[in-house]
């Protein structure tokens, strides 16, 4: 009667489930099956909130088959929607085609990889994923627990892979495992058992725990039997005893579910070139154990890479931070304004203001530079680029144009003493005629980029940030244009413009004339300018993908430029307003002024009685030409009195024989 009842001592796999248990109601496994070890290999991937997994089967080999199609049904019905990227079957005959599968699984960015196969299959799958850099801090690898005890890489013979021994090492490093208990949790009864088994010289093999526990289990079943009918053993009874089983063995708790036993599961890692027990899983009542301080020190990675989209954007900081700076700016602009209007009446002041006018707006340029999508919205973004290009430009024109403006008149009125008159006549209307066919030249430009080739938002996408969970794509929202032939024309004009700045303001270095007391200040303007705009333009264009640096420097540059060009302009204005508030200047300090003019100039000639009569010669000339320009200085600050006295309505003096002669 009991030849009909199967204790079976396997670990392979037949068939299962309903299907399993009609065909062999009378079969049941001492050694947990795959059931077990499948469902702590979900618990397992849950307990890391891991939702994206790859598996590999080796698909020549039932007892690897079918378990782990088992396990990916398991997975597709787990309800915290685990999703298998790809399950790759492999085989012994088709190893050529192994490194293949891995690639597929490297490009759907799998880096949870649950595996089923032997175990020299399962090394040529690992020296293929070291090729392929699958190992390390983002990937982890699940193996068979029954390979455990295999894992000796001396046993291995590496030249039939593709991988060494070390490689094979680092690989393997951290690698998770799960396999069935031997002993049970108390471990003093197992030992005295097996020390009993071992006094009688009976087989102590990783088997013979479960082989102790089998005996037991059709023992205790036919005990209950037999008490139940002594008279006879019914199939029925027995068959029921047998489902209805529970207790202790040697390997953990005896208790079928299916015909399948239930039992513990360990969870195991490879650290430092050994397994430690990290958990466990009691399939009788499905609780899963991890103990976090047994793999301290690493990280659980991420099941993909996660993929972040990120715009680079100005910090508020910088942006607050200069903005700020840039009112200081126009406040300080206003202050000079004012104190210009009421106060300020030599030194050309109505070109002045044109100067503080276009400080005014290059200071707005910075406040413009500082609003991004963040604060108007991607539609309203490329007019806001057409108004920080027309800002910016026009507010460098109104203001380099003008000290270019003043710099020229200076230049021509002492240039050539012949034609000094002409150029001392040289009214403001024509100065702000030169102003104007600058500004003239820059609204065409500007007006026919705006209609032909107006701004667009553009996302400029930068170098992937790559770590060990995400892959960070930075984009930099920027406006850019069909045509760069407008910008061209732009840059072209106003570097000419600064080319000839600089070379007039070199020109009048040694201008010093009170009618002109700025002079000196206006070119030292210039060449702030222009090297600011040189150095600034420059750095902005190199560091145009890195938001916060360029738009620091960019803003630098233009503050730096603009406060220096006010202050090198009007600060001695307001000094000599203070020291002088009358506005007459002392004739003690004209002197003094023509004086120094002299003196900077004049060149002793030596008495020596031997000195060459060519040397003479030389030094006296020059004496002549620094008496021609204190001539053409004196000129200078005549004309313009005279110029000052007709703007205020006092003509008599043009009714004087040097007046008309000098017509």
């Amino acid at each position: 009667m009991l030849s009909g009842f199967y204790c079976r001592l396997e670990k392979g796999e037949k068939e299962g489930g309903d299907k399993g248990l009609k065909l062999y109601p009378t079969f049941f496994r001492v050694v947990p099956a795959y059931r077990n070890s499948n469902e702590a290999k979900v618990k397992l991937i849950k307990h890391f909130n891991w939702k994206h997994v790859a598996t590999i089967k080796q698909s020549d080999e039932a007892r690897f088959a079918l378990p782990h199609e088992k396990l990916t049904a398991l997975m597709e019905t787990d309800p915290n929607n685990l999703t298998i990227i790809r399950t790759a079957g492999i085989s012994q005959h088709e190893k050529e085609n192994i490194g293949l599968e891995l690639d597929m699984l490297k490009a759907g960015d799998a880096h949870i990889i649950v595996m089923d196969a032997e175990i020299n299959l399962t090394m040529v799958v690992l020296c293929e994923a070291y090729r392929r850099e699958m190992y390390g801090d983002k990937y982890v690898w699940i193996l068979p627990g029954y390979q455990v005890h295999s894992w000796n890489l001396n046993k291995f013979n590496f030249s039939e892979h593709s991988c060494t021994k070390e490689e094979a090492m680092q690989i393997l490093d951290r690698h998770f495992v799960v396999e069935f208990a031997k002993e049970r949790r108390i471990r003093e009864t197992a030992r005295e058992v097996l020390d009993e088994m071992r006094r009688k010289k009976v087989d102590t093999s990783m088997w013979s725990t479960f082989l102790y526990d089998g005996i037991w289990t059709l023992a205790m079943a036919l005990n209950q039997t037999l008490t139940k009918n002594p008279d006879e053993v019914v199939f029925d009874d027995l068959l029921e005893a047998m489902t209805n089983i529970d207790f202790q063995g040697v390997t953990g708790r005896i208790k079928f579910s299916d015909n399948e036993r239930l039992g513990i599961v360990d969870i195991k890692q490879y650290i430092g070139g050994s397994y430690q027990e990290i958990g466990k899983y009691d399939g009788n009542d499905q609780t899963f154990e991890l103990d976090s301080t047994k793999h301290a020190g690493w990280t659980p990675p991420a099941d993909k890479t996660f993929i972040d989209h990120r715009t680079e954007r100005i910090s508020d900081t910088l942006r607050i931070a200069f903005s700020l700076l840039a009112l200081v700016g126009i406040l300080l602009s206003l202050l000079f304004l004012i104190v210009n209007v009421r106060f300020i009446k030599m030194s050309s002041p109505n070109l002045n203001n044109v100067i503080i006018i276009g400080s005014m707006c290059t200071y707005s340029s910075v406040i413009l530079l500082g609003i991004d999508t963040q604060i108007v919205t991607t539609e309203h973004f490329p007019f806001l680029c057409t108004a920080r290009t027309w800002v910016l430009c026009l507010g460098f024109t109104l203001a380099f144009g003008s000290m270019f403006s003043k710099t020229w008149r200076v230049h021509s009125i002492f240039t050539n003493i012949r034609m000094d008159k002409k150029a001392i006549k040289a009214s403001d209307s024509k100065l702000f005629l030169m102003l104007g066919s600058l500004l003239a030249l820059d609204v065409i430009v500007l007006t026919s980029w705006a209609i032909m080739s107006p701004f667009e938002l553009v996302t400029v996408p930068l170098e992937d940030i790559i770590t060990n969970t995400s892959v960070i794509k930075p984009v930099v929202e920027t406006c850019q244009s069909e045509s760069f032939a407008y910008q061209i024309v732009l840059l072209a004009v106003k570097g000419i413009l600064m080319i000839l700045g600089c070379f007039l303001a070199w020109e009048t270095r040694r201008v010093n004339v009170p009618a002109l007391n700025d002079s000196k200040y206006i070119g030292l303007s210039v060449y702030v300018v222009v090297v600011m705009s040189v150095i600034g333009l420059s750095i902005a264009f190199i560091l145009q993908r890195m938001v916060n640096e360029a738009y620091a420097l960019t803003c630098l540059f233009i503050i730096f430029s603009t406060t220096l060009t006010l202050c090198l302009l009007f600060v001695p204005k307001l000094i000599e307003l203070v020291r002088n508030p009358q506005g007459i200047e002392p004739k003690g300090y004209r002197r003094g002024l023509m004086k120094s003019v002299v003196n900077k100039q004049k060149t002793t000639i030596p008495t020596n009685s031997n000195d060459d009569c060519k040397d003479l010669l030389s030094r006296a000339e020059a004496e002549n030409q620094m008496k021609h320009r204190i001539l053409q200085e004196k000129s200078a600050q005549l004309w313009e009195l005279l110029e000052r006295l007709r703007d205020l309505g006092d003509t008599t003096f043009m009714q004087q024989d040097w007046y008309v002669y000098g017509k």
